[in-house]
């Protein structure tokens, strides 16, 4: 039910009654109101001279909103727009999922076999079902890590094509032996699971991936502009652009290639993903059963009964107190979001040919923000609840640095603090400002992230006279120790040497320089900050490299720590 204001078209308001029952907003109903907040929010899309994206907003199964911004190819002046194509990235695994979802409902395969039933060849000694190839529970190495580092690297620091294709990174895998963790035990989101997924479909349905997801989703949809692509060589002439963005006007142009598939290189347009979309809420597909829906969206859950909240190829989460169904791509080139309030029936796509990615995930969010505005609750611990400070910027200056934290996994955390225009920001990342820090008090901050969530940072000093950075999100917290800088350099050279991985017969370098180490694939270059004696970090990778000594104190193995590659062994070569 809506009630009308009769304002001028600027101020026109919606009021809505109920807060359960969500009134439909009919594309008519968009006011000016709205359109100069939708306008104001992409206008950095909106340019005649840089890539941009295309948007669409679905309300009880009505289009209230499509529209193009940007260029698809900035040299040739050809707009984004409802039809263009766009590589979605890792929105891929949703179809793919549900290709196994199918089959399983066809009686074809269960999600509880053994991976060894489909991959006898493995040396994996702990059992892998499907099933933890869709939460990501499977505890797989990253294929294209191995991959990267078992082939050899061209002069440009690239990896070869073909070390990039299904057929190799299969091969890869086959030799390995040791996974990241006992199947079941964590959730770790790795690329890997997928490719498999829709390598175990083609074995299954004796077709192509691209081929039967044509038949058992796009044909029967109607998404007519959508497909896996998985020919390298194929080029797909109404694709946008991508773009690598270095500065606001400054990017790179990039033309993603297709090849492998299930994890990435779907090619879709907004116009079929509406169509996607609304068949979670009336099922066409498979045997048409409503089951089919409900079972690609429920979470998962860990060996201790805890919630993964990833369903097939789906985060299966809240924002703001409502539920959310959503996943995101970035290949690097084009970047993409799916954002959909299944009670309400609202959803938000926002597909964009450029590298911007926690930008395309703000905005999904914050359409949401603009429309279901009297649904969702306040961030906790918002701005309306607390008041900003001043700081002292001397006081601001002493907390800035790098701080680091392992965890029980040996997995590494940093966190640089860097202060610009007397505000402190904070990243996960060695090499960007991250996000702004507002005081609440002298050691209380916090950071809005681009889900429109706040992230509180609380500093001290520990009994050692450490400053530390405790970080708490939702019910997440990890407290990080302030690197501190002693003057004394490392003994670098005795880290230096080459070292052998024989399981994919990869070798890296170590190098000592003046005041740093750099381990080197090829002409790669990983530069490590130093953790603590024998640990260092490559922020670029968020890998961990512990040098291990042998009885006599001499440096004889690395053992590398990332989230989705663990405890890779090299040997120090003579």
């Amino acid at each position: 039910m809506k009630l009308w204001i009769v304002l001028p078209k600027v101020l026109l308001l919606f009021i809505f009654i109920g807060w359960q029952s969500f009134a439909q907003i009919t594309q008519e109903d968009i006011s000016d109101i709205y359109r100069i907040k939708l306008d104001s929010l992409f206008r950095n899309w909106n340019r005649e001279d840089a890539p941009g994206g295309v948007v669409a907003i679905i309300s009880k199964g009505e289009v209230m909103y499509k529209k193009g911004f940007g260029r698809a190819d900035v040299n040739r002046k050809i707009k984004n727009a409802p039809e263009t194509q766009f590589y979605i990235a890792s929105v891929a695994k949703q179809f793919t999922a549900l290709c196994i979802a199918i089959l399983e409902e066809e009686g074809n395969l269960s999600v509880d076999d053994d991976l060894l039933k489909y991959y006898p060849e493995f040396k994996f000694q702990e059992k892998i079902t499907i099933k933890n190839l869709l939460d990501h529970t499977a505890g797989i190495r990253e294929a294209y890590v191995l991959a990267i580092l078992s082939g050899k690297v061209n002069l440009k620091g690239e990896v070869p094509e073909k070390y990039q294709t299904k057929e190799y990174l299969l091969k890869v895998l086959a030799r390995e032996e040791d996974l990241n963790f006992v199947p079941g035990e964590e959730m770790v989101y790795t690329n890997v699971n997928y490719i498999l997924l829709g390598d175990i479909v083609e074995k299954v349905s004796g077709m192509s991936l691209r081929q039967f997801a044509d038949s058992a989703i796009f044909r029967p949809l109607g998404m007519k502009n959508t497909f896996f692509d998985d020919d390298p060589a194929s080029m797909t002439p109404n694709a946008a652009m991508g773009y690598v963005y270095k500065s606001e006007n400054k990017f790179k142009k990039g033309k993603p290639k297709g090849g492998v598939v299930g994890d990435h290189n779907l090619v879709s347009t907004v116009e079929d993903l509406i169509l996607w979309d609304q068949n979670f809420y009336h099922n066409r597909l498979g045997k048409k059963d409503t089951q089919l829906i409900e079972t690609v969206t429920t979470s998962s859950t860990l060996n201790n009964g805890e919630p993964t909240h990833y369903g097939y190829g789906l985060w299966l989460e809240n924002y703001r107190e409502l539920k959310t169904v959503f996943h995101g791509g970035d290949n690097g080139l084009h970047t993409s979001c799916i954002l959909r309030f299944p009670e309400q029936e609202f959803s938000v796509i926002c597909l964009a040919n450029s590298s911007r990615y926690s930008d395309t995930q703000q905005k999904t969010y914050q359409v949401a923000d603009i429309f279901l505005e009297s649904y969702l609750s306040k961030p906790v611990n918002s701005p309306e609840q607390f008041k900003f400070i001043e700081v002292n910027p001397d006081d601001l200056r002493n907390k800035t640095g790098l701080y680091t934290h392992l965890d029980a996994q040996g997995i590494g955390n940093l966190r640089k603090v860097s202060l610009k225009d007397n505000d402190l920001y904070i990243s996960d990342s060695y090499y960007h400002d991250g996000l702004k820090l507002s005081p609440v008090d002298p050691l209380h901050f916090v950071a809005k992230n681009p889900g429109g969530e706040y992230i509180h940072i609380y500093f001290s000093t520990n009994v050692a006279g450490e400053i530390t950075l405790k970080e708490k999100f939702r019910d997440n917290e990890v407290t990080l120790t302030q690197l501190q800088d002693t003057g004394a350099l490392p003994n670098y050279g005795e880290y230096a040497g080459t070292y052998f991985n024989s399981s994919v017969k990869a070798t890296i370098k170590v190098k000592a320089q003046k005041d740093r180490l750099v381990a080197r694939k090829g002409i790669i270059k990983i530069p490590l900050i130093v953790f603590e004696k024998d640990v260092f970090y490559a922020p670029q990778n968020m890998a961990v490299f512990n040098f291990m000594r042998d009885q006599q104190g001499t440096i004889r193995q690395i053992i590398v720590n990332a989230p989705d590659f663990r405890n890779f062994k090299f040997e120090k070569q003579p």
